[in-house]
């Protein structure tokens, strides 16, 4: 080999930190003459500009330059066969960067929207691309950006979901119908339908902020906590309640303690994908305490609420359409 290819191979291994010991002795015994000193410097600065020349506007630098260097990485086998190739494919590479970078400049990339929608009667989960761990619901839909800026971290969330946020110093952040929730790293369940009136958010750990659609303020919530954010802003509540019924439905389970009939039933009506009428506020107020397994048939389900409470359960079958139950109270003495 030349002794002009054997100094390009050994400037292009020291650059990607594989040279040994002994690789190392004869590149710096090369590199005492001032034109390979020369040459060394421009390598480096090919190799820094390139790095440099990826300020990926509203995408993941890390991301982006991860593919870049481990393309390098992939190539280098076969590069080493011909020293040559290598240098022209950094040069390359570094004029590739600057026309990315021009071209940036003057037009930012539009952020693109992916959409999950989880059918009613199933659940579903996904990673973000930060690391951020995201559960939904049944008929709950989540739109996220084909990456997140250095700025923030924004998805759309209509339906019901739990958050485990991973921790930076980029705010994340969940806009809801009229409001968003605004972390940095933390775990939480919001409900947040289109056609209910209110959203719902629990903390379980860390910290968080609620702001108005517009970004405004409204006020923060500490762990254990939940508040309820009427559409108009208005009667905003906060109260104190047992997390556990909002971490367990991630797992399959539901916990339910002394909760009002109603809304059991609302939770019920979207996991199996059924519609539950009540003939009556009594038998909607009735009170309840258990846990509903998911992998359970619905029929068991709503039979074991029918003997544990006063009430008369009816059930019908709809070929193709939702099954319906009727819940009345029972008027005969259990």
């Amino acid at each position: 080999m030349k002794e002009q290819d054997k100094f390009w191979e050994l400037s292009t291994g020291k650059i990607f930190e594989e040279l040994s010991p002994e690789e190392e002795k004869v590149l710096n015994q090369l590199l005492k003459e001032k034109e390979n000193q020369k040459t060394f410097a421009e390598i480096e600065k090919i190799h820094r500009g390139l790095k440099k020349s990826l300020p990926l506007q509203g995408v993941s630098q890390s991301r982006s330059w991860e593919k870049v260097s481990g393309h390098f990485t992939l190539r280098k086998v076969h590069l080493l066969k011909s020293v040559l190739k290598y240098a022209a494919i950094l040069i390359v590479a570094f004029l590739a960067g600057v026309l990315i970078k021009t071209n940036l400049t003057s037009q930012p990339i539009p952020l693109v929207y992916a959409e999950l929608k989880v059918p009613l009667g199933q659940m579903s989960e996904i990673t973000l691309y930060d690391g951020t761990h995201v559960w939904l619901n049944s008929g709950t839909t989540l739109k996220y950006p084909n990456s997140f800026g250095a700025e923030s971290r924004e998805v759309f969330l209509n339906g019901e979901a739990f958050f485990n946020v991973k921790p930076s110093d980029i705010p994340f952040k969940v806009k809801l119908k009229k409001s968003e929730i605004e972390v940095l790293g933390t775990s939480f369940n919001v409900v947040s339908y289109a056609e209910e009136r209110s959203s719902q958010i629990t903390l379980i750990e860390g910290a968080v902020k609620i702001n108005s659609h517009t970004g405004k303020e409204i006020t923060r919530i500490k762990p254990k906590e939940q508040i309820t954010i009427p559409d108009d802003l208005d009667n905003i509540k906060i109260k104190k309640v047992n997390t556990d019924f909002y971490t367990s439905w991630p797992e399959g389970k539901i916990e339910f303690d002394e909760e009002r009939l109603f809304d059991i039933a609302f939770r019920l009506e979207r996991w199996y994908n059924v519609k539950i009428n009540f003939t009556s506020a009594e038998a909607e107020d009735l009170r309840f305490s258990g846990t509903v397994l998911k992998n359970k048939p619905f029929d068991q389900i709503i039979k074991a609420i029918g003997i544990l409470l006063p009430v008369k359960i009816k059930y019908q079958n709809k070929l193709g359409e939702k099954d319906i139950i009727t819940i009345s109270i029972n008027d005969k003495p259990m």
